[in-house]
Parts: structure tokens; sequence; C-alpha cells
């Protein structure tokens, strides 16, 4: 039997002249390159703009302003042979120190020792086919075509 979850997650936006901040991931399920903004769980008891805070601060070490709610997206996949049910409750935000803009890339060492490397990507890239703008809908919500 699949391994089976269900996960509410927020995440925000970065953009900065045209580039969106990802990490890239490839679903071993779909073959398909995921490129998911920075966010993770909502807790128990956390509204999604804490748990977005805490992330942002927990995964690059910054403090964020300016958050606006943009849609949230619910998704059914099968991600790595898990099924997996979320919700995502997606935010613009910007970085209180606006110099990280200049820098193109942030590796994070998560607490488990995995390693997620974020780059800024442009929106170009992400709408080629066999790439996804993770979660699902995003990318159509923000950068319509």
């Amino acid at each position: 039997m699949k391994e089976k979850s269900i996960r509410f997650r927020a995440a925000a936006l970065f953009l900065f002249k045209g580039k969106v901040l990802v990490h890239k991931i490839l679903n071993r399920s779909s073959g398909e390159l995921w490129f998911i903004p920075p966010g993770g769980g909502v807790e128990y008891g956390e509204s999604s703009i804490d748990a977005l805070k805490r992330e942002i601060q927990e995964e690059l070490g910054w403090e964020t302003k300016e958050h606006r709610f943009i849609n949230s997206f619910e998704s059914f996949h099968l991600i790595n042979g898990i099924e997996e049910h979320e919700i995502s409750f997606m935010y613009f935000a910007t970085p209180v120190d606006e110099s990280v803009y200049e820098i193109d890339e942030f590796l994070v060492v998560e607490a488990n020792g995995s390693k997620q490397r974020f780059r800024w990507q442009t929106m170009e890239s992400l709408a080629k086919p066999g790439s996804l703008l993770y979660p699902e809908g995003l990318l159509e919500t923000i950068y319509p075509t």
C-alpha cells in the first residue's frame, strides 16, 4: 500500500525583475521538473501567514514584509511514491533586506540534512513544457499568457 499524506502548506513568491525564487526537484513518480517556492507546513494552531514567516526564517534566514495573499491551491498528486493531498496558501512577499535580490543562489540545509538549492528563475523558463511551477495553477494565476 502506498504512503498517503495530507498537508497544509504556506509559501512565498519573491519576485524580482521578472524572476521568481524557487528550488527545483525531479518528481520521480511523474518525471516532471517541479519548481517550488520557499515555504513549508502549517503547524496546528498556526495561521498560514505565521507559518510563512517562520518557514522563510528557517529556510532562508530572512525576515519578510508586505505579505499579500495570492490564492489557495488544492492538489492531489503522486510525488516520489507518496500519494499527497496538499492545500497551499500562496503569498507575495518582500524580504526586509532587499540586498538578497542580488544573490543568484541560496543553499539551504534542512534539519534532517537534506539540501535545497534556491535560484531565481525567469517566468518564461517556468512556462516551458515539462516544467511545473508548483502548486499547479500558480503560474497561470500570476503569469497569464
